[in-house]
């Protein structure tokens, strides 16, 4: 039975996998490792376990690095180039290059991302959008539709997945949770819409791939996690602590069911975090 830890009253499962770790220098991506069956916790807050193979992770070369622009853009609550966000008091600056991206993005929207404990909700991080400005160009037949309309169109919400453009979800922690609590939630989300999706063995190995960027690591209050699409199907996920600037990924890995149905998770029909997808549909037009 695996060891339990407690953190603000609740009960957590520790991780049992071995951390994904940053390079200190550029490495080529990797060709395919040995697999090996092992556990890891499944859930939220749960403490069911799976069995599930490693896969073949691509370790991405660390980039040089690059400044941060900012922009004036939509009106804000804080300063200029931030826009913050209401429940956990998060800010996100209005343009980004994200880890991994070759061009500057948009904030187009932000919420929380909680989670209901007994009859309390416990808020775990906030998590923005950003997209290219050129989003916008394939999204005219939604323009004239109002926010709240958009927020329950799913043909508008699969546009914004499948447009041809780099994007990044940039998710701030609101408390100190363990990586395999992390992912155990996350996965929960991703597992059935791979399956449904038809993503097979490949899609099993780029989940575990993923999960394994998490496992057996801290995840600290303010800690900033960017998983960002480029096109056509690679994710790239970057982890740092402290609210720190964008650092070089973590691991990228190709697969782009696996990146569908991520983005699915945030901005399809049951997201994890309805304001998030709220404040894009409202946003999206003024941001992109």
């Amino acid at each position: 039975m695996a060891a339990v830890t407690s953190m603000n009253g609740l009960n957590f499962p520790e991780s049992h996998n071995a951390v994904t770790r940053r390079l200190s220098t550029p490495a080529p991506f990797l060709a395919s490792i040995q697999s090996r069956r092992v556990p890891f916790v499944s859930g939220f807050f749960g403490d069911s376990w799976k069995f599930q193979n490693y896969s073949r992770v691509a370790l991405a070369e660390p980039s040089a690095s690059r400044s941060v622009a900012t922009m004036a853009g939509r009106a804000s609550v804080g300063v200029e180039n931030e826009v913050l966000e209401p429940v956990t008091g998060i800010k996100f600056l209005k343009t980004t290059i994200a880890p991994g991206a070759s061009k500057e993005l948009v904030l187009v929207g932000a919420g929380v991302r909680d989670k209901k404990i007994a009859f309390l909700k416990v808020k775990v991080y906030a998590v923005g959008l950003y997209v290219e400005p050129s989003v916008a160009s394939s999204l005219e037949a939604w323009k004239a539709k109002g926010a709240s309309e958009l927020e329950k169109d799913e043909s508008f919400s699969k546009a914004i997945i499948d447009s041809p453009v780099e994007k990044s979800l940039r998710i701030v922690l609101a408390r100190d949770i363990e990586g395999a609590q992390f992912w155990g939630a996350l996965d929960e989300a991703l597992a059935p819409r791979l399956k449904a999706a038809g993503a097979g063995v490949a899609g099993e190995k780029a989940l575990v791939a993923f999960g394994d960027v998490f496992k057996n690591r801290p995840l600290k209050d303010r800690t900033v996690i960017f998983l960002t699409w480029t096109q056509p199907s690679t994710l790239h996920i970057s982890v740092s602590t402290d609210g720190a600037s964008p650092s070089p990924p973590d691991a990228s890995i190709e697969s782009g069911a696996l990146l569908s149905c991520l983005y699915d998770v945030y901005l399809g029909k049951d997201p994890v975090s309805p304001a998030a997808k709220a404040a894009i549909a409202k946003g999206i037009f003024l941001g992109a």
